[in-house]
């Protein structure tokens, strides 16, 4: 059971990729083409469609969620004839799905100001829209929409065609940090759960595994007791010394690095770093460069999507990622090891997207 929660515990550190709200904070640049037939009879006249640039700034709620404010001047392409638009919008956002392409809905209100030879309108502005949005990597990502704007107690009402890009900026929230705790910690979790007679290991949920309280591994020893190797656990009940303060353990003072293997999950189509997988990676890195002896086998997957020559692409790509990060942050190339295992090892059904999610992963084990 306790090497159950353990692997549990790891996979709540590693397994998730990064969501939106993990990088909350956004701009998009974009153009769009404006439909202006129905205000003719505003200014009485023929108007042509207008040309607009967009500049915004958004920030994500939550990983379906978000919020924007955006500037609307007209294109330096427009010509004279065609109608000024500026406007200031405030929208949120909803997006009803978490794959890499998600389509989402919009709604928000503002300020415009309409300029024609025939006349000007200002007033307070209501929005509602629809649009996809494609994230081609962790911050880069494009957008198609089309918004219906609407001024409040005027006549003018235009729909609007719109192309954006977009970049995530700022660092990863601090949670992945917490999210490697908890998988550092969770061994002695397993003691009390089976004091509390939990009779299965499914019982514990990764959401379970974050809410555990912390004890103090990798954290220097409290007072009240020795702790020759400051690992966290007293030297009463440590089982393994010499482990240091690097080690992620378990209750009895032993590495849960070299005992669990770990899980990193992948979007579909891509091969960019997991954002919560980097606690767990750091760990790993620390203790090979302490460690000369120490190999890490990364073995990359990818689901059944794909053609043959792709997924031994991608799955190679994957693996690369994660020795890539390892590299970078002191780890020998002699002591990785990568494998590209394509789609012939799945762990979960195919035929479902929960399952190709789950098949889409690199696991990475220690000797």
């Amino acid at each position: 059971m306790k090497r159950s929660l353990l692997s549990v515990a790891v996979m709540a550190a590693t397994s998730m990729p990064v969501m939106a709200e993990d990088i909350p904070y956004y701009f998009t640049v974009g153009a769009a083409h404006t439909d202006n037939e129905v205000s003719v009879d505003h200014f009485g006249d023929h108007m042509k469609h207008s040309y607009t640039n967009e500049l915004s700034l958004g920030y994500m709620l939550k990983d379906d969620v978000a919020l924007e404010g955006s500037f609307v001047i007209p294109s330096i392409i427009q010509d004279d004839s065609r109608a000024d638009i500026e406007q200031f919008r405030f929208s949120s956002f909803y997006f009803l799905s978490d794959e890499a392409l998600k389509p989402y809905l919009t709604a928000g209100i503002g300020f415009e100001d309409m300029n024609t030879d025939g006349g000007n309108a200002s007033n307070a502005r209501a929005s509602l829209g629809a649009g996809v949005q494609y994230d081609s990597s962790d911050r880069v990502f494009a957008r198609a929409e089309i918004r219906y704007d609407d001024m409040i107690n005027e006549y003018p009402e235009h729909t609007n065609y719109v192309l954006e890009v977009g970049y995530r900026f700022g660092a990863a929230n601090s949670g992945y940090a917490a999210a490697a705790a908890a998988g550092a910690t969770v061994a002695s979790a397993a003691d009390s759960s089976a004091s509390n007679n939990m009779a299965d290991d499914a019982q514990l949920t990764a959401e379970d595994v974050q809410n555990l309280p912390a004890t103090a591994a990798g954290i220097p020893a409290k007072s009240a007791f020795t702790d020759s190797d400051n690992d966290g656990v007293a030297d009463s009940i440590d089982k393994c010394e010499n482990t240091g303060k690097v080690a992620m353990v378990d209750s009895n003072g032993c590495d849960l690095i070299k005992t669990v293997e770990a899980l990193l999950r992948f979007p579909l189509n891509k091969a960019g770093m997991p954002g919560k997988a980097t606690a767990y990676l750091d760990q790993v890195a620390a203790q090979a460069k302490a460690d000369p002896e120490m190999k890490i086998i990364v073995k990359g997957h990818a689901d059944e999507t794909g053609s043959d020559e792709f997924n031994q692409f991608i799955s190679l790509e994957r693996a690369k990622t994660v020795g890539g990060y390892l590299t970078a942050r002191g780890v020998s190339k002699d002591a990785i090891v990568l494998e590209a295992l394509s789609d012939t090892q799945p762990i979960a059904d195919n035929t479902t997207d929960e399952g190709r999610q789950l098949n889409r992963r690199v696991e990475l084990s220690i000797q």
